[in-house]
């Protein structure tokens, strides 16, 4: 009988303790989420507010990087965002943008944790999520911002503030730096093998050996510009897709959420500037230019690959890859970008993915007179606006690809 309440005892202590324990840490969450998590907000989550207000207040919320709201500032004479096009071909439903330059699938699926769990707390309906394939290669996925990126999606949560600022505390997060990623970036390059048996005209085991013979082919006869731009499309293009992809699972686990929380998603696949990525690797023999294929090969193999998975998974979505505006026409100049592989976009080819995004969602085809239709009160408004002024030329990397690859040696 003495042992029992020996041990009863023992119990009550400690049970007395931790409920002095629970309160302080309860009165401790409460004072600073009264009086300093609003500031922490601000300095270390600042786009936070931004996302738990699309989701309450837009039907439909888009989920972008940078090529949402890139701008030419040398013929872009009006600066809608895609999203911004797309509420102007659907000005009937309430649309929000959360878009920032870095952003990728790993962050939007934390994002989606802020959605309210009871529906009728939430507005939002549809969520679009442009999918921009150099994201998933290793340049995005090792990149100088990703602790600040894993720091700010701490609070992209419903656990209680406290919690979250001890986390980001103790950096319990993925708070490796950037000599540490630049690091990785390397070895990736260095060691991760690119199936050569896939493509016809791949002579290289790993985007290092590519990058490497670019000063062996060419020596002192490449420009600098261009030897740079040749090596950035190598490492930001030259990797291989596949299940193990951190940003592949990241898009699947962005499916499932969509699916568990009953929200209609689509997908829609950015177009990437293959003009580049074949005119860099080409050459003259007399006055025929050889475009070379090898790395929009990889590029193809990588698009498909997602395609497949898309569709595999049962999410709709927008095939903007080849779209006509970014597929080379004016070589390219539609890119805002001109010496290194963005898919930064000028108003045009924004203005064109909004349309195909737009005609998705109303469940029409683009040539339908329904669309039609709408296409002309979009471009009556955007010139009344100042539509782009293509009379100002913006300077164009082609004329200096033109003259390099005319002095290169016939094969």
């Amino acid at each position: 009988m003495s042992r029992n309440n020996e041990i009863l005892n023992i119990l009550k202590w400690f049970g007395s303790r931790l409920i002095i324990i629970a309160a302080f840490l309860f009165l401790l969450n409460f004072i600073y989420s009264r009086y300093f998590f609003d500031a922490d907000i601000q300095k270390f989550s600042r786009v936070k507010p931004n996302i738990e207000d699309a989701f309450k207040n837009a039907e439909i919320v888009y989920l972008g990087e940078s090529s949402n709201t890139s701008f030419n500032p040398w013929t872009d004479t009006l600066s809608q965002s895609i999203s911004d096009f797309i509420q102007l071909y659907l000005p009937d439903s309430s649309i929000k943008a959360i878009t920032h330059e870095g952003y990728h699938p790993g962050l939007f699926r934390q994002m989606l944790n802020l959605i309210p769990e009871d529906p009728s707390a939430r507005k939002v309906n549809t969520i679009i999520l442009g999918v921009n394939m150099r994201t998933c290669g290793p340049s995005a996925i090792h990149s100088g911002n990703e602790a600040s990126n894993q720091r700010e999606a701490l609070f992209y949560s419903h656990r209680p503030p406290l919690l979250s600022r001890i986390f980001m505390g103790l950096h319990f997060y993925d708070s490796r730096g950037e000599s540490e990623r630049t690091r990785m970036k390397f070895q990736w390059w260095r060691t991760q093998p690119i199936n050569k048996e896939s493509f016809s005209n791949l002579k290289y085991n790993t985007a290092f050996e590519w990058i490497t013979d670019l000063d062996k082919l060419y020596g002192d006869s490449i420009p600098e510009e261009i030897k740079h731009m040749a090596s950035a499309y190598v490492k930001e293009f030259a990797f291989i897709l596949n299940d193990d992809n951190e940003r592949v699972r990241d898009l699947k686990s962005i499916v499932d959420l969509c699916n568990e929380k009953n929200i209609k998603l689509l997908f829609h696949i950015l177009p990437p500037n293959r003009f580049h990525a074949s005119m860099l690797f080409s050459h003259y023999e007399g006055e025929l230019m050889i475009m070379d294929t090898t790395l929009t090969q990889i590029m193809d193999y990588n698009y498909e690959f997602l395609k497949a998975k898309f569709k595999n998974w049962g999410v709709p979505f927008v095939d903007n890859y080849r779209l006509k505006s970014a597929e080379g026409e004016n070589k390219g100049g539609r890119f805002t970008d001109q010496w290194y592989p963005t898919e930064h976009y000028d108003a045009i080819i924004r203005r064109d993915i909004a349309e195909t995004i737009a005609a998705e969602l109303l469940g029409v085809k683009l040539d339908s007179s329904e669309f039609i239709s709408r296409h002309n009160k979009v471009n009556h408004i955007l010139k009344q606006n100042n539509f782009p002024n293509w009379e100002i030329q913006m300077p164009l990397s082609f004329d200096k690809l033109h003259q390099w690859s005319r002095a290169l040696p016939t094969n």
